[in-house]
């Protein structure tokens, strides 16, 4: 018992012992020492220094974009250029000559690429421009899209020289130069102008059948040239002017052509010829475009030197829109709005027509003149056409404008305005009976046009290829909207 009793207090004794000898562990701290454990390198790549502290040092790197060096306590760790957008981390290995090891944190920032500009606008003519490389990482490289356009970087590789050929075409176009710096990539785009080339009519209109001439002004930024198609015209230019030179003629009417090239773009100057006088009086057919049925009618109309007379209505006379024309000024105009027209009837009440001016296509609502407005009409220009079928026609277009309240609107429509009694006021106004929408005449087609129109209810060819119908006669009347 006494001896089982000694071993039991031995062993409390050991146990206490051993408590005490933990009292005494110290830990073992590391022998290097570093000024700082995380370093960033910019993305163009570089080196940094670290001061270190230990004996026997060595160091190694743990990537292939990283190298490490040592001299003395000197850690120098270099990064090559960061080819790509996102930033990247390694870290370098140091080791002491008792075993001791430590790691430092290598973190480079990602790589850029951008430039001063993504968009260059160029002239039509030949030149050069340059555009700064704002950043980039390492060398940059450039191919171009586009056979017009050129491309290089130069020595510095801070900015991009663009060689741009010159635009022979009426028309801007768009080249693309690939800006790369190692796996990013840029685009440039190089937006020319249209080459300078345009004409101040595309008809040239002479209204009388004896030999003469007419002028017209090329707008270009290169060379032109013109060439007669017709024998009875002879065509020149003289800087922007171009003039065109016709002998008498012995028809009613004719269009020939004149080609005008300026680069590689090729333009028609038609060259019309009648005599002015001979177009009053003429049957014509009264052309508008219906908003509401979206397309293109006519009204067989009458016109004289005093007006045009149309029979909108089956139930009702003519009505004379009337015209003040001028056969040795060559000239032709339409009376004021608030010209009275003429009576027209409804359920038995008599009611007043006025001729009266509308903006159909100038925004989302008609506009009307208003029964303040009584000073404006519209101007007739009187030239020959020749239609896709080979048929040469007359054609009074129309155009004017009215002012109100200091605005300008342009006349693209005519309206009969209702009136409940006979005085164009604004009391008066019950709203717009018909409404001709771009309107003007066209005399009487011949030849394979009138061929067509027999076989097809009347429809008739119009000068752009499209085709009108009869109107439909209208017995209802249409407040204005």
């Amino acid at each position: 018992m006494k001896k089982i009793y000694s071993l039991i207090v031995f062993a409390i004794g050991s146990l206490t012992l051993a408590s005490c000898g933990d009292d005494d562990f110290t830990e073992k701290v590391n022998t290097i020492q570093v000024e700082k454990s995380e370093t960033t390198i910019p993305a163009a790549g570089g080196s940094v220094d670290i001061t270190l502290t230990g004996e026997g040092l060595t160091v190694a790197s743990a990537a292939d974009w990283l190298t490490a060096t040592i001299n003395g306590n000197v850690l120098t760790a270099s990064a090559t250029a960061n080819p790509t957008r996102e930033s990247r981390a390694s870290h370098i290995d140091v080791k002491a000559a008792n075993g001791d090891t430590y790691l430092v944190s290598i973190v480079q920032t990602g790589g850029m690429l951008a430039l001063e500009s993504n968009e260059l606008a160029a002239t039509d003519l030949d030149a050069s421009y340059n555009v700064a490389i704002a950043k980039a990482v390492g060398s940059v490289t450039v191919k171009s899209l586009s056979d017009w356009v050129k491309a290089s970087v130069n020595a510095k590789s801070d900015s991009i020289k663009v060689e741009v050929a010159s635009n022979d075409y009426a028309v801007a176009r768009q080249g693309k130069i690939l800006v790369t710096s190692g796996v990013l990539e840029d685009t440039l785009f190089v937006n020319q102008a249209a080459m300078k080339f345009s004409l101040s009519t595309n008809v040239a209109s002479i209204l009388s059948n004896a030999a003469g001439s007419k002028t017209v002004t090329v707008s270009h930024s290169k060379p032109v040239t013109v060439e007669s198609k017709a024998d009875w015209i002879t065509a020149s230019i003289t800087g922007n002017v171009i003039k065109v030179s016709v002998a008498a003629n012995a028809t009613k009417r004719r269009v020939g052509e004149v080609a005008v090239k300026s680069g590689k773009s090729e333009k028609t100057l038609y060259v019309s010829q009648l005599d002015f006088a001979d177009q009053f009086p003429g049957t014509y057919k009264f052309l508008f475009y219906d908003v509401e049925k979206e397309g293109w009618y006519y009204l067989p109309a009458l016109v004289t030197d005093k007006g045009i007379i149309i029979k909108p209505f089956t139930n009702f006379g003519a009505y004379t829109i009337p015209l003040t024309v001028n056969k040795t000024a060559r000239t032709v105009q339409t009376a004021n709005c608030g010209t009275y027209l003429g009576e027209w009837g409804a359920g038995g009440t008599t009611l007043y027509l006025y001729l009266a001016w509308g903006n159909s296509f100038g925004g989302d609502h008609m506009i009307w003149s208003t029964a303040t407005v009584t000073d404006a009409a519209s101007t007739g220009t009187v030239y020959a056409k020749k239609q896709k079928s080979g048929d040469v026609v007359t054609i009074i277009d129309w155009a004017g404008t009215w002012t109100y309240n200091n605005v300008t609107h342009q006349i693209d429509t005519w309206l009969f305005q209702v009136m409940k009694a006979n005085a164009f006021t604004t009391a008066n106004n019950l709203g717009s009976l018909l409404a001709f929408g771009k309107p003007y005449l066209m005399s009487n087609p011949e030849g394979n046009t009138a061929k067509y129109a027999n076989k097809n209810g009347c429809a008739i060819q119009l000068p752009n290829g499209e085709y009108a119908r009869p109107a439909v006669l209208k017995n209802i009347l249409r407040p204005l909207k």
